[in-house]
């Protein structure tokens, strides 16, 4: 022990809350103790539902299940051990953590397509998580300033994300969720390529952004995210052009099929990326 009674073993900065990172505000998290009944019948559970907001239910020990919606009551599997010991509980023992189901999709758009995920509390970040909720539902915080309360909230949807991302098992850092983004909405892309109106406003509607927001996600450049799509549907059509599976298709059809409207920009383009015309990359038995 130091003089000031401060473990040796202890680092000797601590970081202060007010500087922990704070991607979640909006999530509006509202904790409190329910009865299993509630998951039976159902009915108090589809009105937070009904408000757009997520709901996740924890225990001690037997874990968590997070619900988006009120289909995911019933999408649970019957023999789900998790569910099965939440109903089993005596009242008032399920903590239940509701939040904006917007904030929360915004973070995580992965969820929107996934079944009811399940967590552990027993350890890891669940435990840290269903502690934290257990003191709020306590009442701990009502002797807090404002602030304080705001802080502490913060960090209440920082752990239900860190404890989402840690179930899912998907990279916890800033880049590994942009990462995550991005490999989404390039598959987004990859099933459009063939839309001649795909354009950054309407991926950035499709995924709720902003069109800047879209175009820092993929490094800052207005063009760059415009160049990637252009560079997709030349390299598909110069499969296309290469594949005797599209010989009875002309060049024009085949641009057309990939999102070219106008046959000359088409040409152009093509050329400036492959140095050549698209006839001159058919086989020439096809062209002959």
């Amino acid at each position: 022990m130091s003089k000031d009674g401060r473990s040796s073993e202890l680092p000797a900065r601590i970081i202060p809350l007010a500087t922990l990172p704070a991607p979640s505000r909006g999530f509006e998290p509202v904790v409190q103790y329910i009865p299993a009944s509630w998951i039976r019948e159902r009915e108090r559970l589809t009105q937070c539902f009904a408000q757009e907001r997520a709901l996740f239910l924890l225990t001690r020990g037997d874990g968590g299940i997070l619900y988006l919606n009120a289909a995911h009551l019933s999408a649970v599997s019957k023999d789900n051990a998790v569910q099965a010991d939440l109903l089993s509980l005596p009242k008032d023992t399920i903590l239940a953590l509701s939040v904006r189901k917007d904030a929360l999709l915004a973070q995580l758009p992965v969820l929107s397509g996934l079944p009811p995920v399940t967590v552990q509390t027993r350890s890891g970040p669940g435990h840290f998580l269903f502690v934290t909720c257990d003191l709020i539902a306590q009442n701990m915080l009502l002797s807090c300033q404002s602030q304080t309360q705001v802080r502490i909230h913060q960090h209440v949807a920082n752990l239900l994300l860190t404890t989402l991302l840690d179930a899912l098992d998907l990279d916890l850092s800033t880049e590994g969720r942009r990462r995550h983004r991005q490999k989404r909405i390039r598959a987004y892309i990859e099933a459009r390529l063939h839309e001649p109106d795909l354009t950054p406003q309407v991926i950035a509607k499709a995924y709720g952004l902003s069109t800047r927001a879209l175009y820092l996600l993929f490094d800052g450049e207005p063009g760059a995210l415009s160049g990637w799509i252009l560079n997709r549907r030349l390299e598909r059509i110069y499969e296309d052009l290469k594949s005797l599976d599209f010989a009875s298709m002309t060049i024009s059809e085949i641009a057309l099929k990939h999102g070219f409207r106008n046959a000359a920009h088409f040409s152009r383009r093509f050329r400036q990326k492959f140095g050549l015309s698209p006839r001159e990359v058919r086989p020439k038995r096809l062209t002959g």
